[in-house]
């Protein structure tokens, strides 16, 4: 490093529950390094290899720099170079004759959590309630995990990952912490070097899985049914505690109906022997030092949100919502809380506009009524990350639907443009960061200067406002203004915290982190019966499965889809840094042998809504009757001829909504797999 360079604070901006805080090396105006502050206690000064090669993707070939209009075919990525002034005025031109011609609703935006910072990811909010456009439900990822917690646990906070350190039993369940969590694994592995044990719940072996000293291979879909069965034999050898349930509403209505459950079915619908399921919840009686870590992508199948109800009761039976040393239960920290109408000015709006589930992209853009004619995307990348995403490419195709997207790089979404807007990264942007895994906050300055003709988020909305007459005092802020603003309303921080500390780039720690409740206090907040919706049981129960158990499309489509994450990429973004790769697919032996694949060659996956290839990687690692696509790979077709029916594995995952929270059903899609002729 030379002498003149800049060591700059900043904080990763993904959708990933380790909001890493990070220091960026800048010689000359250009950033040359990423590492991880040694200031933040989380992040301990490592990130994870995706971000350590982010100034790759910074400076890379794909990095879109000025705005672009559409010359040739829709998907063609063919663009003709124009200015901010054209292009503003293209767009702001093209949205008012929408609203003039099919009313406001007609325009959709279409964004999630590409940037997590909270001034840019919600920035287009404003805009679109003036214009009266549709608003988007967002549910893709986190919806239903959320609803199941919320469903009996109310706003209580999780335990703060910290007191995982101290752990004699710590549970991993639907969670490969190696690759998606990976600051967790340091409070996992000094348990361990303490004598604690690691047991990791995943339906394959994972590398989280691969360094336990248990794995207990659940079915897809079968977290119910095992945190069904760890409860009732919990209750039928009076192993459990009586006291903590018995002050929390519902508790002997949830208590008869688990001595009555059949032990044969839920060995069935889990996929884990009654000696497996009794041999863990012995342990846990055991073991008061329990620390159970949940992730968000069990909750991805049509029992997902049963799935954290279930678990989240089984943590009250054991008592896991006190805290204290080595204790505790984690989904999300719920650390901080803002008042998200200071980023958003509902009350710009007209009136209230109908609402389109993102997971239903695909329809709405073929046959919502009244129809979609304008889409508008930023933060996100709907054709490779959407579900059945060979519907939203024919909706991508219309003639008559004008597209703007908002992009780092040349995504498959952003070769549908019209108008194609270069966006900054978080490297070039102002805001402020929360976690869904720790219990830190912090504010990034920019570490240089926008690249090339980038605009942030903010900016370019800001921006369009202005182009399109709009001067409600929202679209007269700054950044600043309005990241202070949402500031001044954040619960959670403690009372001796200035903001400009934090504009600073100091971090500070939740105070709803306490490592210890009274009982009182979490039993006031947990009940293990909630009759408030009167279409799901009121208690956590076993529940049909969905399209994996369907029994017309088991004959025909005889493998189950999970979608996991990839250790190089995070949902689709570093996607461009792989785009001739098409993947690898994880198949059973004795699948492999009935479809005659062989290992390392190129195969398909197929169901009624799609197709995708993937290499097969033929092993153990994964249970008979599943297969394993891990990551959002970009499509990347290996024959010409073929490229116009191939897309990337969402192609084959389905619209239909979760059990709560709207959320998606990537993890239960049955596909039939095939060698190339």
């Amino acid at each position: 490093m030379s002498a003149a360079a800049l060591r700059k604070k900043t904080v990763c901006p993904l959708d990933c529950p380790d909001s890493c805080a990070m220091i960026a090396t800048v010689e000359g105006g250009r950033v040359t390094k990423l590492q991880g502050d040694t200031a933040h206690p989380y992040t301990s000064g490592f990130i994870c290899r995706k971000m350590g090669r982010y100034p790759e993707r910074f400076y890379g070939k794909s990095r879109l720099l000025y705005p672009q209009v559409r010359t040739g075919v829709k998907g063609s990525g063919q663009f003709r170079r124009t200015s901010w002034e054209e292009a503003l005025e293209l767009v702001a031109a093209r949205l008012e004759d929408t609203c003039a011609r099919y009313g406001g609703e007609s325009i959709l935006p279409y964004s999630y959590a590409g940037n997590m910072g909270a001034v840019n990811r919600f920035a287009g909010y404003p805009l679109f309630h003036k214009l009266g456009a549709s608003r988007l439900d967002q549910t893709i990822c986190s919806a239903t995990a959320g609803a199941g917690w919320s469903y009996h646990c109310t706003d209580m906070p999780g335990t703060p990952p910290e007191n995982c350190r101290q752990a004699r039993l710590i549970i991993a369940w639907g969670i490969n912490i190696k690759v998606s969590n990976v600051h967790f694994w340091q409070y996992v592995a000094a348990a361990r070097k303490r004598g604690g044990r690691l047991v990791v719940i995943d339906p394959y072996c994972n590398q989280t899985a691969r360094t336990a000293d248990r794995h207990l291979r659940v079915l897809p879909g079968g977290d119910v049914a095992l945190a069904l069965g760890l409860a009732k034999h919990l209750l039928e050898a009076t192993l459990a505690d009586d006291n903590p349930g018995e002050a929390c509403n519902g508790y002997q209505e949830w208590k008869r109906y688990l001595l009555q459950l059949d032990w044969l079915e839920l060995v069935r619908e889990s996929g884990i022997s009654r000696k497996q399921i009794v041999q863990l919840a012995e342990e846990l009686a055991r073991e008061p030092k329990t620390f159970v870590r949940i992730g968000i992508g069990l909750s991805r199948n049509s029992r997902g949100g049963m799935a954290v109800r279930a678990i989240s009761a089984l943590g009250a039976l054991l008592g896991l919502y006190e805290g204290g040393e080595g204790r505790g239960i984690l989904l999300t920290s719920g650390a901080f809380q803002g008042d998200s109408s200071r980023l958003t000015y509902p009350q710009l709006a007209p009136s209230q506009t109908r609402l389109v589930n993102m997971i239903h992209l695909g329809r709405a853009l073929t046959s919502l009524d009244p129809p979609v004619q304008a889409l508008v995307v930023y933060n996100a990348n709907p054709l490779s990350v959407n579900p059945d995403s060979s519907q939203v490419l024919r909706g991508l195709q219309r003639q008559d639907l004008f597209t703007v997207v908002h992009e780092q790089v040349m995504t498959p979404t952003a070769k549908y443009a019209d108008v194609l807007l270069p966006a900054t990264t978080f490297l070039e942007n102002l805001d402020i960061y929360t976690s869904y895994g720790h219990f830190y906050v912090g504010v990034a300055q920019p570490a240089v200067e926008p690249y090339g003709e980038a605009r942030s988020n903010f900016d370019f909305f800001q921006a369009l406002a202005g182009k399109m007459g709009f001067d409600d005092p929202p679209f007269q802020q700054s950044c600043e203004e309005r990241l202070l603003d949402y500031l001044d309303s954040l619960q959670g921080l403690p009372d001796s915290c200035k903001r400009g500390t934090l504009l600073d780039g100091e971090y500070r720690l939740s105070e709803r982190s306490c490592v210890s409740r009274k009982r009182s206090s979490w039993q006031r907040s947990y009940s293990f019966i909630n009759d408030s919706d009167h279409r799901l049981p009121a208690y956590p129960a076993l529940t049909p499965a969905g399209e994996s158990a369907d029994p017309d499309l088991l004959s025909r489509f005889p493998l189950q889809l999970i979608t996991p994450p990839h250790p190089d990429l995070l949902n689709s973004t570093f996607g461009e840094m792989y785009s001739d790769f098409p993947g690898e697919v994880l198949v059973h032996p004795t699948d492999a042998e009935n479809a005659q694949v062989q290992d390392g060659k190129l195969v398909t996956l197929e169901n009624l809504r799609g197709k995708t290839r993937r290499f097969a990687r033929i092993t153990e690692d994964t249970q008979q009757g599943v297969v394993v696509a891990e990551g959002i790979f970009w499509h990347a077709s290996t024959d010409a001829e073929d490229s116009e029916q191939l897309s990337g594995v969402n192609s084959l995952t389905s619209q239909k909504l979760a059990d709560m929270g709207g959320g998606a059903t990537f993890h239960e899609s049955r596909v039939k797999i095939s060698a190339l002729p």
